[in-house]
């Protein structure tokens, strides 16, 4: 349909926004700053043009500005995106010749309906830029950046895929647990995995579930922190206070970060995410991250830190014509961690391993079968690995921790 140039500096909200635009069937040229940004708009005349205010070159306003000034892209419609949302932003948003403004964290039915009516309606703010005297509002460089999830991991299959960030060698001991899909199990193989991987070393369990998740639960732990409690840690922060937010009391030693109780617009940004997962590989051999199953920012900053990508594969008929499409959205990422396809059997009677072998085109690291005692071990808090270890389920778990 439309090509749509996203300029910001956070590659992995600059991933997201790829990711998103792909899925509503346009195509995402991506630009991570500004002057990069001013640059494409120029060569690449794209139909509009998305850009962040909070960047660390030039402002998204600047952008704007030279967009506006410039004959060669002065009808390209522009887009304001930024976390806040006072009416200084927006004023400054307009002067700057912005056609649209839209907050963070941004739906994707907010951003296909802002893109929808620039498109329809072209660029139609043509301020008078001639003299520079115009006063800043506040910097947004101290703001959080809390996008919101788009829907899960259903693609399109006609527009390009945008641009892949080149991917860098991960030394970090991240192992990072996707479920393909809703109740396929992941948290459960999270946990029993973090457990498993204490053969190797102490284990730290982190749940990145945006609320209410049950890594925590399903150890009986009760957690005074969580994640979000370090929103806003910066790299060189106060070690103190990552250690002072795990849960520790276990009698196998394993740590957890855990989920907020409810719902937050708290996110670690990709800068504060490496920096919480070098400071607990000083003091754990692995960290195990349960991710939801939605893609956002925050979750593919993990995906990309990771040196070992888990993904699970329930056993419903239903969902094995959507796996395809998740792994190839996965593939679009241009992740550098090593990839193992797990397929996790939570009913009796699920999808046979050669169903799943054909619709997968590629070689499972663990068939992990139905184990009658889930319910019981989840109810009396003690996973699988421990309540039934030597289980068939609990030396598959083992088998897939020597893996990574």
């Amino acid at each position: 349909m439309s090509r749509i140039l996203v300029v910001d500096d956070d590659t992995s909200l600059l991933q997201m926004m790829g990711l998103m635009l792909k899925r509503a069937g346009h195509t995402a040229i991506l630009a991570s700053d500004g002057h990069e940004g001013i640059e494409i708009a120029k060569k690449e005349k794209p139909d509009m043009a998305i850009i962040d205010i909070m960047m660390p070159d030039i402002s998204g306003y600047e952008v704007c500005t030279m967009l506006r000034q410039d004959p060669q892209t002065q009808d390209i419609p522009l887009l304001i995106l930024t976390a806040l949302s006072q009416h200084e932003y927006r004023k400054r948003a307009e002067e700057s010749g912005a056609d649209g403004f839209i907050t963070k964290p941004v739906t994707r039915d907010d951003l296909v309906g802002n893109i929808e009516e620039l498109l329809r309606t072209g660029a139609r703010n043509f301020p008078d830029l001639s003299e520079e005297t115009k006063e800043e509002p506040p910097s947004e460089y101290d703001e959080q950046e809390p996008p919101a999830p788009p829907p899960g991991f259903e693609t399109p299959s006609s527009p390009a895929p945008a641009p892949p960030i080149q991917p860098v060698e991960r030394t970090l001991p991240v192992v990072a647990v996707v479920g393909l899909g809703s109740g396929v199990g992941a948290t459960t193989i999270t946990v029993n995995l973090g457990l498993g991987l204490m053969q190797f070393g102490r284990s730290c369990i982190l749940d990145f579930h945006h609320q209410s998740g049950h890594v925590a639960a399903q150890l009986s732990m009760i957690a005074k922190a969580n994640w979000a409690d370090l929103a806003d840690v910066e790299p060189g922060g106060d070690k103190r206070k990552i250690a002072s937010t795990l849960t520790l009391e276990h009698p196998s030693g394993v740590a957890v970060l855990s989920a907020p109780p409810s719902q937050t617009q708290a996110r670690l940004s990709s800068e504060g995410l490496r920096y919480i997962f070098s400071v607990l590989s000083e003091g754990f051999k692995r960290l195990i991250v349960d991710l939801p199953a939605g893609l956002d920012p925050m979750s593919i900053a993990t995906l990309h830190e990771a040196r070992h990508i888990v993904l699970v594969i329930g056993d419903n008929p239903a969902n094995l014509t959507n796996i395809p499409h998740a792994i190839a959205t996965l593939k679009d990422l241009n992740l550098s961690g090593e990839v193992h396809l797990a397929l996790n059997h939570t009913r009796p009677h699920g999808v046979t391993h050669e169903a799943v072998m054909q619709t997968l085109d590629a070689p499972l690291a663990a068939d992990i079968p139905y184990e009658p005692a889930q319910v019981e071990a989840v109810t009396k808090g003690l996973p699988l690995i421990m309540y039934r270890p030597s289980s068939l389920f609990s030396r598959t778990i083992l088998q897939l921790a020597r893996l990574l």
